[in-house]
């Protein structure tokens, strides 16, 4: 039995921009893909474009999580959910969100006269706690502050087990093959001379999963540190430089400052900041005031991904 460890866990960003598209940017969309699994955070405009371009595959998506109503994080969800539609799709799809999303889905596939031959699982949210689970992750919501109702998502793997001590195993009488696996797994065994091994005398302390936190649109706030304590990889949006404070607190959003001090304050290992404001045609400016106050923070590049 192959032992349970870390895997492949990579974000692709498939849009950075604010408010509106640029040249060279898309609107809001993160794919993240874990072992094959594929998990899309925001559904902006040409989202399904820029899925296609980066290689990722339509079989693979899992869930589709919104963080709010605004039209720069939903307007792509319909496209690709008929795209989705077109590849001949069977399989539920959770759709997680603020309240208003599966109305929002419902009345726009009702005025363009279309259906889906797979069931679309709203689930709509506004206080913090669970929104998806499987096997092998789990994904908790919790409010932001935007000019509207807005969430944010922690995506966390479970732990896995401890190292496995083959030395211990072996010295307990354990046979190398599957008992090996089935003690990995968290199985007790009977070695062949009826001794009973248990996982916890042949295995070190569990592992932990890794975390990525997702938190757009909003001001600096509690919500966002919450999400991302001690995250591998925090992508938070940081709107405006400096020089625009006023302009961030109106609009219910951050500069790359806040975005820092957001993340030094919640133990993150790492900062990815984007959703730039189209006035800033390279994000340098912003990379540069997150870094005055967390060093290890990167500005999104689109189409890149990012191994964690």
């Amino acid at each position: 039995m192959e032992e349970r460890r870390p895997g492949h866990l990579g974000v692709t960003f498939l849009g950075t921009s604010s408010g509106q598209p640029t040249l060279t940017r898309g609107l809001s969309c993160v794919a993240l893909v874990r072992d094959g699994d594929l998990f899309l955070f925001d559904c902006g405009e040409g989202a399904q474009i820029q899925f296609r371009k980066a290689g990722l595959r339509f079989g693979r998506l899992r869930a589709i999580f919104v963080t709010h109503m605004h039209g720069d994080h939903v307007t792509g969800l319909p496209g690709m959910l008929m795209s989705l539609q077109m590849t001949g799709r069977e399989e539920p799809l959770p759709i997680v969100g603020p309240p208003g999303i599966g109305e929002f889905v419902r009345e726009t596939a009702r005025m363009i006269f279309t259906g889906f031959g797979f069931s679309l699982d709203f689930r709509e949210h506004s206080e913090p706690g669970l929104v998806y689970e499987d096997d092998a992750v789990v994904v908790e919501a919790h409010p932001l502050e935007h000019r509207l109702f807005a969430i944010g998502y922690r995506f966390a793997e479970r732990d896995f087990p401890g190292r496995f001590d083959v030395e211990a195993a072996t010295a307990l009488g354990v046979t190398p093959g599957p008992d090996f696996g089935r003690l990995q797994w968290g199985e007790t065994v009977t070695t062949a001379t009826g001794e009973t091994v248990r996982p916890d005398q042949v295995l070190g302390p569990p592992r932990r999963g890794r975390v990525v936190s997702y938190c757009t649109d909003t001001r600096p706030c509690q919500g966002s540190v919450v999400l991302s304590r001690e995250a591998d990889f925090m992508i938070h949006e940081a709107t405006f430089a400096r020089d625009r404070l006023d302009d961030a607190r109106e609009t219910g959003h951050s500069t790359a400052e806040g975005a820092a001090a957001a993340a030094l304050k919640a133990g993150a290992r790492r900062l990815m900041i984007t959703h730039f404001s189209p006035r800033y045609t390279e994000p340098d400016v912003l990379l540069s005031e997150a870094r005055s106050i967390f060093l290890n923070t990167e500005a999104a590049a689109e189409l890149r991904e990012y191994v964690i």
